[in-house]
């Protein structure tokens, strides 16, 4: 158990490290002081899963992938993505295009 903990704080030092972020940083993020933030990482203070949780937000990572850092955790569904497109088109043009049917497959999925 205390392997994973230091691992996980290893994790969070090194992510932390390679976005370019300071220790002040991330402490002014979560309303803390840079030393009491340093008692964190250096695991002489407790991390319970809300300030994990804030650390990831601060991050930009989901929890689980400071977990298993540098792997990416892939519970094995397939990812996918949204993407929000705007066409300044009239209706007949976006007929034209060919997208009316794709469009309307994808709202029903």
């Amino acid at each position: 158990m205390e392997q994973t903990k230091e691992r996980l704080l290893a994790n969070i030092v090194r992510i932390r490290q390679q976005k370019g972020f300071s220790q002040d940083y991330v402490a002014n993020k979560l309303g803390k002081k840079q030393s009491g933030y340093a008692l964190i990482e250096n695991g002489n203070r407790g991390l319970d899963y809300e300030v994990l949780l804030q650390i990831a937000i601060i991050l930009e990572m989901r929890v689980i992938d400071i977990i298993t850092y540098p792997e990416v955790y892939n519970s094995g569904k397939p990812s996918s993505t949204k993407v929000l497109v705007e066409l300044d088109v009239t209706p007949d043009e976006f007929i034209q295009m060919g997208l009316k049917d794709k469009i309307v497959r994808v709202l029903e999925k």
